[in-house]
């Protein structure tokens, strides 16, 4: 038989907290409820694995042809003019932890290590609004086809921002085993499909068929 009680103890009541507020204070009925939010977060955390992967690599190969029709010497993540002011000072320095972490052990610089090397966050930020001129006007929001603006690159930075930032925040809550219960996840999960969608369908269908999150989500409903 389960001791909610102990059970609770090791997991303290501190963080407990706003379970047994959701649940007027029914230990057994707070603890399924905690079991529940990791199951969800694992199953979001499935998804935005996929979606984080399509979308830095998405950026990524966009930004490399943009710098080879501008016959960049450099890659674009070797390129400071691109990450201007204060928001570009912390691009900078992911960048070069990126790159001394893809070279590890003596490996050799690999495009491609370094790109896993940043993090979610660093994708994020090049979402902000201090990046329209320099890369969402030139080569971004064309990565967004199927955005019902697509045509307009204001537009589609922000709305782009918007859900990002969102699915940042959900992605630190779940990494962290913070309460994601009284959030609205069908949203949450809605904003990474939209941004799939606008990418692509093909890439919107593979998670689709995937997902296993409105599935668990129900189980509360």
């Amino acid at each position: 038989m389960r001791n909610d009680q102990a059970i609770a103890d090791h997991i303290t009541h501190d963080r407990l907290r706003s379970y047994l507020s959701a649940t007027a204070a029914n230990l057994e009925a707070a603890i399924e409820l905690y079991d529940w939010n990791i199951r969800v977060g694992s199953a979001l955390l499935e998804d935005l694995s996929r979606l984080e992967i399509v979308f830095r690599n998405t950026i990524d190969s966009a930004l490399v042809a943009h710098g080879q029709t501008r016959q960049w010497r450099n890659v674009w993540y070797r390129r400071p003019q691109l990450f201007p002011g204060r928001p570009g000072a912390r691009a900078l320095d992911d960048i070069a932890t990126a790159r001394k972490r893809a070279e590890r052990r003596g490996q050799p610089e690999v495009h491609g290590k370094v790109i896993a090397e940043l993090s979610f966050g660093f994708w994020r930020f090049l979402c902000t609004s201090n990046y329209l001129t320099s890369l969402w006007v030139p080569a971004l929001a064309a990565l967004f086809p199927a955005h019902p603006n697509a045509r307009d690159p204001r537009q589609v930075r922000s709305d782009v921002e918007d859900r990002i930032q969102r699915l940042h925040f959900l992605r630190n809550r779940i990494a962290h085993h913070e309460p994601i219960h009284q959030r609205n996840l069908a949203i949450d999960h809605r904003a990474l499909l939209e941004v799939l969608q606008w990418i692509s369908a093909d890439s919107h269908d593979w998670v689709v068929a995937t997902t296993r999150t409105p599935t668990v989500i129900a189980e509360r409903s």
